[in-house]
């Protein structure tokens, strides 16, 4: 030990002359390094892909499997994993079917149809804008027209259709992302059917490499982050497909144009907490008013408006339960600095994220005076 102490400055310096080096051949390399890391990425993928489908599809097979095992029938009860794998990949698959051979045909016919009329639209809504105020004679807007539709079709066309055309012609082609798909769908089913053993390693490996007491609180706290991520996205999904339907048929029903764009757009912004009901309520709004007149829009306001308090107050607090106990006001705070930094899937995880530190902090705060009090406890001691 007293030979290495003499040594222990070049030591030190070795290692640190090592670390500088590594540096700079990282960053001389850089491009290289990255290409490496992207290649090893996309080889990856199919099991990225698997890992995203068997996490979102766990919690309706881990709901299915507690039922299906309570079952009398003995067949059922012992295999209760495996048919509830089955099943959910099942219903899954077969909703997979219906989207692409119902829904998607006619949501590209209206996508195709809004972009071309939209310009006429737009027109129309700027004449019936003039012609009003003229009525009145009242000058709230400064419009010219010209000016406006110019501008307009210009903002228009830097949107290229033909792409999204190209696009949506060559989803049911056999690329490279539909095998990868493919191979990521046969991954989740056995990352499903070996999840306790997945669970049980890592939990191994985390107690070899880790002292017991530092790899228990690790362990206890991925556990219960899981238990939030999983529960939360589960439940956010259900919640933005139940929108999405019903939004579709609350719209159909009022004979609103292009409700089937309007209603998965609703759908998909109510992954968006607070701001995602408002961006979609008023966006459909606006677009039925430009495309069905100035009752239609009031009717649309009217419905839209009554089922977003059916999810805020009922559906919604139904299906995420006590989940979202989070003052408003810290949840608009994570989901605007999560937008801001990382976009709208900032915006979807922040919640989550929020939910996972304020665990961590309550724990952090219970300990805290946990350890105050025993040492209360043994100054009264002292003192007796």
């Amino acid at each position: 030990m007293e030979k290495i102490g003499k040594y222990k400055k070049w030591i030190l310096a070795l290692i640190f002359s090592v670390i500088l080096i590594v540096v700079y051949k990282t960053f001389d390399n850089f491009s290289k390094i990255m290409g490496f890391i992207g290649l090893v990425w996309k080889s990856l993928s199919p099991f990225v892909v698997g890992f995203v489908i068997a996490y979102i599809l766990n919690m309706p097979c881990r709901k299915i499997n507690t039922k299906l095992s309570g079952s009398k029938k003995k067949f059922i009860s012992k295999n209760s994993k495996a048919i509830s794998i089955i099943l959910v990949y099942l219903i899954s698959l077969l909703a997979l079917f219906v989207i692409i051979r119902s829904i998607v045909p006619a949501l590209y016919k209206n996508i195709v149809d809004l972009y071309y009329n939209i310009p006429r639209y737009f027109d129309e809504a700027i004449s019936a804008v003039v012609k009003w105020q003229s009525e009145n004679n009242i000058t709230i807007f400064e419009v010219d027209e010209m000016t406006a539709t110019n501008t307009f079709n210009n903002i228009l066309s830097k949107i290229d259709i033909t792409e999204f055309s190209k696009y949506a012609k060559g989803v049911i082609n056999i690329t490279s992302s539909v095998i990868n798909l493919f191979i990521g769908i046969i991954v989740s089913v056995y990352m499903l059917i070996d999840k306790e053993r997945i669970i049980e390693t890592s939990k191994h490996l985390t107690r070899i490499l880790l002292k017991k007491e530092t790899s228990e609180k690790i362990i206890k706290v991925v556990a219960k982050v899981n238990e939030i991520f999983s529960k939360y996205i589960f439940c956010l999904l259900l919640d933005a497909l139940f929108m999405a339907v019903v939004s579709t048929i609350v719209l159909s029903l009022i004979k609103v144009k292009y409700a089937l764009i309007l209603g998965l757009m609703i759908g998909i912004c109510n992954l968006i907490p607070y701001f995602g009901a408002i961006i979609s309520g008023v966006s459909s709004v606006l677009i039925t008013l430009l495309t069905g007149g100035i009752l239609k829009a009031i009717w649309a306001a009217i419905g839209l408006g009554l089922l977003q308090q059916i999810d805020g107050n009922f559906v919604g607090p139904k299906i995420m339960g006590q989940m979202l106990n989070v003052s408003p006001l810290w949840i608009i705070f994570a989901v605007t600095l999560g937008g801001g930094l990382f976009g709208v899937g900032g915006m979807i995880i922040s919640v989550p994220l929020l939910m996972v530190i304020k665990m961590i902090a309550s724990e952090a705060i219970k300990n805290k005076e946990a350890e105050m009090n025993e040492i209360s406890k043994l100054g009264d001691n002292d003192n007796e």
